[in-house]
């Protein structure tokens, strides 16, 4: 496993190891992930600097989402 992801394999189950496997995620799958509503996700995502547009997708990009809510955490 690449990371420190190894650190906490007894605690991942099928569902983070699918979401692992994604470089970039959709607001829905954020919002079913994270468990938080869409605004949050749509702000939070938005001040992390993470939202790419392809058309009219947005996605997320993950590694600098996930920096986010850990710097924030850490506030």
């Amino acid at each position: 496993m690449s990371g420190n992801v190894w650190m906490f394999s007894d605690e991942i189950d099928d569902e983070d190891l699918e979401f692992m496997s994604h470089d970039y995620v959709t607001y829905n799958m954020a919002c079913e992930y994270y468990r938080l509503g869409i605004k949050p996700v749509v702000r939070m995502a938005h001040e992390a600097g993470a939202v790419y547009k392809i058309g009219k997708k947005v996605l997320i990009r993950r590694s600098l989402f996930e920096a986010y809510l850990r710097e924030q955490r850490k506030i």
